[in-house]
């Protein structure tokens, strides 16, 4: 199982990277979450915006992962 070093959200309105408040402690926890209905404020733009899969970016120790809406 990889360790999780970073995730970040991509502001669906502004395109700034957003710090997840979500953390997860490895490959194995976040593939098997479940993220949807989830919102943040952006700090950039002060939008709401999803939380969710689609718009993360996930670094692990040994590789990483990113949503398809990013």
């Amino acid at each position: 199982m990889s360790k999780v070093k970073e995730v970040h959200v991509h502001c669906a309105h502004c395109g700034f990277w957003i710090p997840s408040p979500i953390m997860f402690g490895g490959e194995e926890t976040f593939n098997a979450s479940l993220l949807i209905g989830n919102n943040l404020q952006c700090p950039k733009c002060q939008k709401m915006t999803n939380c969710n899969k689609e718009n993360m970016r996930v670094r692990y120790e040994d590789g990483g992962f990113v949503g398809t809406d990013t």
